[in-house]
């Protein structure tokens, strides 16, 4: 110390009050510093402790979800249709509505506790009644089988004639969910 303050003393008087003026503004800086990444940690700390709570609160909902995802596959048992039961009605009801359709099966979507398969119908230039019957069919075998994805789109009639029939180029993205066994 007694080292510094020779040094100090030795300088002019500019010298000195630049020296002080400096360590002052490094001073400052570090504290705004240091009370910048306080912040910053008091904000995190915050946000962690909000999304503990949220993680909390959904875990505490596990056991009605679980109880609800039984009582489901009670009330489904033997009646929800596995990827062949759900192709062939798929392709039965799209049969009996609009015989000229394209169909295919699309991948299974395996969880912990279920699978949903799903198979795809496309309708091309279907009147609006085979595309409304098709969606009023499958809506009967609710809740073993469901639209999980409908896109139409409209084929309007050309200009030199004008009083053809709007047709629908459709396509239904048909589900069913199987409860696997525990």
């Amino acid at each position: 110390m007694k080292t510094l303050e020779k040094i100090f003393l030795k300088m002019s008087g500019r010298e000195q009050s630049l020296l002080v003026v400096s360590l002052w503004v490094v001073f400052l800086l570090c504290f705004l510093q240091v009370i910048q990444i306080s912040f910053q940690a008091y904000t995190d700390w915050k946000l962690n402790e909000e999304t503990i709570n949220g993680h909390r609160m959904i875990l505490g909902l596990k056991p009605a979800i679980d109880a609800a995802l039984e009582q489901q596959k009670k009330e489904q048992q033997n009646k929800s249709y596995d990827k062949n039961q759900l192709s062939n009605l798929a392709s039965e009801l799209a049969d009996r509505v609009f015989p000229q359709r394209s169909y295919n099966e699309l991948d299974s979507d395996e969880r912990e506790r279920y699978k949903q398969h799903r198979v795809r119908v496309k309708f091309q230039k279907a009147s609006y009644e085979d595309v409304n019957e098709y969606a009023a069919l499958v809506r009967q075998e609710s809740p073993y089988m469901f639209l999980s994805e409908v896109k139409i789109e409209p084929n309007y009639p050309s200009k030199s004639k004008p009083y053809d029939p709007t047709t629908f180029d459709a396509t239904f993205e048909v589900s069913s969910v199987e409860f696997l066994n525990p």
